[in-house]
């Protein structure tokens, strides 16, 4: 058994150390295989290490730089800017810091991956100044804040007064549109009216004929004519039975005669013509301002009939809103209840047609009746004619019964249009229906003078002295935001703003305030609905920007004192107010913000006075009333402004609004281009800070170049480089590579 043993291990011996060596070439082979293998395998895990940890450190060196930010900035304006240490200097230190050994440390420990830092640099990827930054970090700052502070100071307070307001806004701008067409539509019938006494004028005047009696100079008639024209007849015939040589006897009566009657017949003959030309066109353009005046008369019911679906939908979209958080508004009474009856009053201006017709039908009477006097007149001067060509006594019964026709024709016409001229009378007193114009008439007097007194309280504004230093500041600040638009390639479409046209007249102010609240709501409506993001550009100014404290035109509205508010209109002190409208001068935006605050006072004041006035029964009194008391109370409200900063919303909600929630509601009316508001936005912070935004990153891209030394084999890795198998390339014994991170705020 000993021996087997022996033999066995014998033979082992002999397999491990024969002569020939091919088992041993054989296990060389595959042991320099895996050395190879496992030497490629450990530098390519090398290698993918020494990516990540040099991109891990790229991106926490690109963090760093960002963490070196203006503070001021920050805290001034809530915007993330580059400041402070140079960025390419925190970049390349964070880098060797993370990644470099020093030499002291490696002779303690193994370094498994030493890289080596060969640059380090970093390059602006984005700047404040572009329109898409500003406008991501003004969205990220206002989400959170704006909605809680809009909806709880503004919009809640409004709630209520909605539908009130949409019914005031509807009966003033139908109201305002009757009553244009109705005094456009009275105009004309009067002007119609007119005509028609003209035209009797016309044919009764005794300037023009005295027909009854018919007269010539020397108070000659026909009647007398005819009179007298038996004696005539008995002349000629005297006369013309002499025999040839005798003396006529009245050769002379017989003259004056023909020439009386022939003299009469002239004049009558050519005011005949006159009068029937003359009178029928006067009808005729009577007729015409009829017309016109029914088609004025069609388009007022087509205006009322329309009024309701007028109405802007923005209201519907705030009323009976239960904004999250807010407390109950308290209020009194229903104005929106009160209100909905008074438009349809504006039924009382339409004349119904059976009106227009009657009248149609008595301007054609009337040139009938005409026509029937100068027909009968045309008989008798054919009689007198005949009469007067062949004498006869028979024709006296004649001429005195034509005679007769003409003065029943004449007195007829008389009779009613002008002594007594009863269709006249009648038709004045329905044209000019005197007891409302009256009373219209007193109210429009009232209601011009409060205008006035309004009007010179908000036009103080414009005539503020020009101070150069204001406007070289907005000369400043106006190129800076046209920098800003050309840099962020929106020159093309720059427009400077226009100061709307002051309006003419109480009632012109009104229809522009309603309109104004329509556009207004319409603002707050899509706010609620689809929160567009002007709306946080706005919230935005009104919380970081200045304005115009409203106690400063004190002085201005009490005795128009001018000289202390030169100084301050400077930019600084409104820069609301130029976000909001735009305007490079140190009045112009001013202007703008206290007119409009002007004009939603006077309509949230003319919604109370129309339901105060409603008692007075007739629209446009209602309307004129409404607008005497809305003046009276909107001025009172600017005071209380230029007193408290505040006035109360209304005497149904009973609620206190700052000057700065109603910069606040404008923002959500002048949407306008959204590149120009935050291009304004941008300029306001240039010109406040002294930077340029454009300059200013929010966003790097660094860039490092970093290498690492290879254990083993570099040529094959440098051959797998080839085959693009690495992200870097082999130099050398080194493996280098670049790794490119980017970030922002």
């Amino acid at each position: 058994m000993n021996g087997g043993r022996a033999l066995k291990k014998n033979r082992s011996s002999g397999l491990l150390f024969e002569q020939n060596g091919a088992v041993t070439i054989f296990a060389v082979i595959v042991l320099s295989t895996l050395l190879l293998f496992f030497s490629v395998l450990i530098d390519y895990a090398r290698i993918a290490a020494f990516h990540m940890m040099s991109e891990d450190a790229a991106r926490s060196g690109t963090r760093s730089v960002l963490s070196a930010y203006d503070s001021w900035l920050y805290e001034r304006y809530g915007l993330f800017g580059r400041g402070g240490t140079e960025g390419n200097k925190i970049f390349e230190d964070v880098m060797k810091g993370n990644n470099e050994t020093s030499g002291s440390s490696s002779s303690e420990r193994f370094n498994l991956i030493d890289i080596k830092v060969e640059s380090a640099v970093i390059q602006p990827a984005s700047v404040l100044g572009e329109h898409p930054v500003l406008k991501r970090q003004i969205q990220e700052e206002m989400k959170y804040k704006a909605p809680i502070d809009f909806t709880l100071e503004v919009i809640a307070k409004f709630t209520p007064l909605a539908q009130g307001l949409k019914e005031s806004s509807n009966a003033v701008q139908t109201l305002e549109q009757l009553r244009k067409l109705y005094e456009k539509r009275e105009t004309l019938l009067e002007q119609g009216l007119k005509l028609q006494e003209l035209a009797v004028d016309a044919l009764i005047s005794s300037e023009a004929l005295p027909l009854v009696p018919v007269t010539a100079a020397g108070g000659i008639t026909f009647a007398s004519l005819a009179n007298g024209y038996s004696t005539y007849v008995g002349q000629v015939e005297y006369d013309s039975s002499l025999r040839k040589g005798e003396k006529a006897s009245f050769s002379a009566e017989i003259a004056q005669y023909r020439s009386d009657v022939w003299g009469l017949i002239n004049q009558v003959r050519s005011f005949s013509n006159l009068l029937e030309q003359r009178h029928a066109k006067l009808l005729s353009d009577a007729m015409t301002k009829l017309k016109e005046a029914e088609r004025l008369n069609v388009q007022m019911q087509s205006v009322l009939n329309s009024a309701n679906s007028s109405a802007s939908a923005g209201y519907d979209g705030v009323a009976g809103k239960k904004v999250p958080g807010s407390n109950t508004v308290p209020t009194t009474g229903d104005p929106a209840k009160e209100l909905s009856e008074i438009k349809k009053s504006g039924q009382q201006l339409i004349r119904e047609q059976r009106w227009f017709s009657d009248y149609t039908t008595e301007l054609t009477l009337q040139g009938i009746r005409n026509t029937a006097v100068t027909s009968e007149l045309e008989q008798l001067i054919g009689r007198w004619s005949g009469a007067m060509s062949t004498p006869s006594v028979l024709n006296q019964a004649l001429l005195v019964t034509v005679q007769g026709d003409a003065v029943v024709a004449y007195r007829d016409y008389e009779q009613r249009y002008s002594m007594p001229g009863l269709t006249i009378i009648e038709r004045r007193k329905s044209v000019l229906d005197s007891s409302i114009k009256d009373q219209l008439a007193q109210q429009e007097q009232k209601k011009q003078s409060l205008w006035g007194q309004a009007n010179r309280m908000m036009q103080g504004l414009a005539s503020i002295p020009n101070n150069p230093d204001h406007n070289l500041i907005f000369q400043k600040v106006q190129d800076r935001y046209k920098q800003n638009l050309i840099y962020n390639q929106q020159a093309t479409g720059i427009t400077e703003p226009k100061i709307q046209g002051q309006a003419r007249n109480a009632n012109e102010a009104a229809e522009k305030s309603a309109s104004f609240l329509d556009g207004l709501f319409s603002g707050m409506s899509d706010m609620l609905m689809q929160s567009r993001d002007y709306f946080y550009y706005g919230e935005y100014a009104v919380n970081r920007f200045s304005f115009f404290e409203p106690q400063q035109l004190r002085m201005l509205m009490e005795n128009g004192d001018v000289e202390g508010l030169a100084q301050t209109t400077s930019f600084h002190n409104q820069e609301m107010e130029y976000v909001l409208y735009g305007f490079h001068d140190p009045v112009g935006n001013l202007i703008a913000a206290y007119g409009e605050l002007f004009a939603i006072r006077l309509a949230i004041r003319t919604m109370e006075g129309l339901i105060v006035s409603r008692s007075l029964g007739h629209p446009l009194l209602i309307l004129s009333a409404a607008l005497i008391y809305g003046l009276e109370k909107t001025m009172e409200d600017i005071l209380s402004f230029t007193y408290n900063g505040s006035a109360p919303l209304s005497k149904y909600v009973n609620v206190d609004l700052t000057y700065t929630d109603y910069l606040r509601l404008f923002m959500l009316l002048h949407g306008g281009k959204e590149e120009e508001r935050v291009g304004r936005i941008i300029a306001v912070i240039e010109q406040s800070t002294g930077l340029t935004l454009t300059s200013i990153g929010t966003g790097i891209t660094g860039e490092t170049k970093v290498s690492m030394k290879l254990w083993f084999l570099p040529g094959i890795m440098e051959m797998l480089g080839r085959m693009d198998l690495l992200q870097g390339k082999v130099v050398g014994n080194r493996y280098e590579t670049t790794q490119t991170v980017g970030s922002s705020y």
